[in-house]
C-alpha cells in the first residue's frame, strides 16, 4: 500500500490556483501522489460493492454521513481510501484550509471566519456552551459521487453551515473534453430576481451566466468557499452509458450546537 506523506496533501503544499471574485475558488493539477491516486481509481467502489443512494438529481453517493458504518468498512477493506479519508479528515489539514483560505473566508463570512476551527470529526462535540461558542466546531464528511449520463447538478450555493467543498476529480485515462463533468461557477443574470432565493435553492441553468469553470481531469483539485454568491453546477453529462462523472467530494461543515450530537 503507498504510504502517504500527510503534509503532502496540505493545500498550503499545493500547487493552488485561487480566484476570490465573485466567490472564492481553487484548484490544484496532480493533487496526489500519483501512486497513491493510481490506487484509489483502482479501488474506485462500483454500485454492487457499496451501498450508493440517489439524490434528486440523480447523483449517485457513497455518503460518509448517511452510511457511516458501510463506508467505515470500506475504509478498513482499502487501507489506501482509509489513510486519505484520515488526512483529509485531520485537524492539521482543516487549520491548514483555514489558514491557506483566510481570504475568501473572510470575504464569505466576515469576522465569524476568524475563529479557529475545532475539528470534531473523531471526537465528541463539547457539551459546554462557552468552549462551543469560543471556537467553530466543525466537522469532515466524505462523498464518492458518480454522476451518471445526462445527470446534471443544477445551479446551487449549498447550505449556509457549509465552510468549504473541495472535489478531487477521479476521470477515466480516456475520458473526453465533450463528455463534460467540470465544475462550472455562475452570476445570476438578474441579480434582484436572485434575492428571493433560499439559501438552498435550485435554480435553471438559464438563470445564471458562466463566469468560470474547473475542467474534469484526472488527479484535479477543485474547490470552493460556500458564501452568498459561491453558485456552482455541472452541465449534463454526456459520456456513454455505464460510465460517470467520479469525485471524492470533502466537505467541511460548521457544526450546529443542536445538532452536535448526530452523524
Amino acid at each position: 500500500m503507498p504510504r502517504i506523506d500527510s503534509d503532502a496533501l496540505l493545500l498550503s503544499r499545493a500547487n493552488l490556483h485561487v480566484d476570490y471574485e465573485p466567490m472564492c475558488t481553487f484548484c490544484a493539477d496532480d493533487y496526489l501522489p500519483r501512486d497513491v491516486y493510481d490506487e484509489l481509481y483502482a479501488t474506485w467502489p462500483h454500485e454492487a460493492s457499496v451501498d450508493y443512494s440517489a439524490n434528486t438529481e440523480g447523483k449517485f453517493g457513497f455518503r460518509s454521513s448517511e452510511a457511516g458504518d458501510a463506508f467505515a468498512r470500506f475504509c478498513e477493506t482499502h487501507p489506501v481510501w482509509g489513510e486519505v479519508v484520515d488526512i483529509l479528515s485531520s485537524e492539521a489539514f482543516s487549520d491548514d484550509v483555514q489558514r491557506t483560505l483566510a481570504r475568501g473566508l473572510v470575504d464569505a463570512r466576515g469576522a465569524a471566519a476568524r475563529r479557529r476551527w475545532r475539528n470534531d470529526t473523531h471526537r465528541a462535540p463539547s457539551d459546554n456552551p462557552l468552549r462551543y461558542w469560543l471556537s467553530e466546531p466543525m466537522r469532515t464528511t466524505f462523498q464518492i459521487s458518480v454522476l451518471p449520463p445526462g445527470k446534471t447538478v443544477d445551479p446551487h450555493l449549498d447550505a449556509p453551515r457549509k465552510l468549504v467543498s473541495l472535489l478531487l476529480y477521479f476521470a477515466d485515462p480516456d475520458w473526453r473534453p465533450e463528455w463534460g463533468g467540470a465544475t462550472e461557477f455562475y452570476v445570476p443574470v438578474d441579480p434582484e430576481r436572485a434575492r428571493t432565493w433560499s439559501p438552498t435553492a435550485r435554480v435553471g441553468f438559464e438563470e445564471m451566466k458562466l463566469v468560470r469553470e474547473t475542467a474534469f481531469v484526472p488527479n484535479r483539485l477543485a474547490g470552493f468557499v460556500r458564501s452568498p454568491t459561491s453558485w456552482h453546477g455541472v452541465r449534463p453529462i454526456a459520456c456513454p452509458e455505464g460510465r460517470g462523472r467520479k469525485a471524492l467530494l470533502i466537505n467541511l461543515k460548521r457544526l450546529k450546537w443542536s445538532k452536535r450530537h448526530e452523524p
